[in-house]
């Protein structure tokens, strides 16, 4: 049950290794909780959604709205029985999925399960809802083997546990060959960068966490406005998101400043291109601090704590917290020395690309148990590493 663009980014790979398998029918669900992003997100990869549920705008509240996924996806599998449900992440439709497959005695498998901060409050409601699918799921995909330490430290049984690298790299290496493949898109594509950044080096800035509208939201959008000031050799690119909350601290303070270009929310195509292109990040968004290392790119991730701690080893990612004061001493020093140069020749710790092939040849060595030949599969959306994960082949 697919409910966000990072869902759809992240179960993509997953969804097109499956397809490939003549033992499984994989049927596509969106949940409804984005249906836009998602949807366009999942046509980036040649995949188009088999079932898509409606749901009732009208909740305002993150509980209503929560209700709401429960109540539609629980109707979904009372009128489709299923085998087994995947869910990713830790978002209100992966709960809501793992939840109503738990009611109807449907087996569940997590998809980037074992993400810590160990604070209930940071990410909220994430770090919530990603541990009450821990105990319900019975085959946990951890990314990294930090993840998978986590979950053991739970107790989740370790024959349940499979460290498999994390599937958002398989999307970025898919979409990039993808780009490369097409003259069409590669020239489309640089047209509209240099257009967008007049050649200049590119900062790229997303931001839209919940427990930072507001002030805090401000402060960062402040630090940026100073560090775009004093670096106005560089281009400040911002997709704003949509929630009038976000939009509208940023825009206020940012929409005037000559070298920031604020821009309506992005495809994944044009996103992922101008990440592979950036100087810096800067971001409080989980998915990008995976993506970017792909990329060899450095982040200054604006978040008081980070389940990707990883990164941060790996010296990809620097947690500023949202003192503005941080944020601007970190932007200058990365921009002073360059920019992503030091980061050459890094490894990745999300992993080789290959996730979602284990995840499938998991998923299918299950089959006999859980899923039945021929049976729809309903794909749902849903550190501190003491070395390079080794990945389980």
């Amino acid at each position: 049950m697919i409910g966000t663009r990072p869902e759809a980014i992240k179960l993509a790979p997953v969804v097109l290794a499956l397809q490939r398998e003549s033992a499984v029918r994989v049927t596509v669900c969106l949940s409804g909780q984005h249906p836009t992003m998602a949807h366009d997100a999942l046509t980036s990869f040649g995949i188009a959604p088999d079932v898509e549920l409606a749901l009732d705008r009208a909740a305002t509240t993150a509980g209503a709205r929560f209700t709401g996924l429960h109540r539609a996806i629980s109707a979904f599998l009372d009128r489709l029985p299923q085998d087994r449900i995947v869910v990713q992440g830790d978002t209100s439709t992966a709960l809501a999925g793992a939840l109503a497959a738990f009611h109807a005695g449907v087996p569940v498998a997590h998809v980037e399960a074992g993400l810590r901060t160990g604070n209930l409050a940071g990410p909220w409601p994430e770090e919530g809802y990603r541990r009450m699918i821990a105990p319900i799921a019975d085959l946990h995909f951890a990314p990294t083997e930090w993840a998978r330490q986590n979950l053991l430290a739970e107790g989740i049984a370790p024959d349940r546990v499979h460290l498999t690298g994390n599937t958002v790299v398989d999307a970025l290496i898919g979409i990039r060959a993808a780009i490369s493949r097409s003259a069409d898109t590669s020239l489309r594509l640089d047209a509209w960068q240099r257009g967008l950044s007049d050649g200049k080096p590119i900062v790229l800035v997303t931001l839209h966490r919940r427990e930072s509208h507001g002030s805090v939201l401000t402060g960062i959008a402040m630090a940026l406005r100073d560090l775009a000031e004093e670096f106005r050799d560089h281009a400040f690119v911002l997709p704003v998101h949509p929630n009038p909350a976000v939009s509208g601290s940023i825009r206020s303070v940012l929409a005037d400043q000559p070298n920031v270009r604020l821009l309506d929310p992005l495809g994944y195509e044009d996103f992922v291109y101008l990440m592979s292109l950036a100087s810096l990040i800067v971001t409080d968004s989980g998915g990008v601090q995976e993506e970017a290392p792909t990329f060899g790119v450095p982040i200054l991730v604006v978040r008081n704590e980070s389940e990707r701690a990883e990164a941060i080893a790996a010296g990809f990612a620097q947690l500023t917290g949202t003192d503005p004061d941080r944020i601007l001493s970190a932007g200058r020093k990365i921009l002073a020395r360059g920019g992503r140069a030091e980061l050459r020749g890094k490894a990745n710790p999300f992993g080789d690309g290959t996730a979602a092939k284990r995840i499938a040849a998991l998923l299918l060595s299950r089959r006999d148990a859980t899923v039945p030949t021929g049976e729809p599969v309903i794909v749902s959306q849903s550190g501190r590493p003491v070395k390079q994960p080794r990945f389980a082949q």
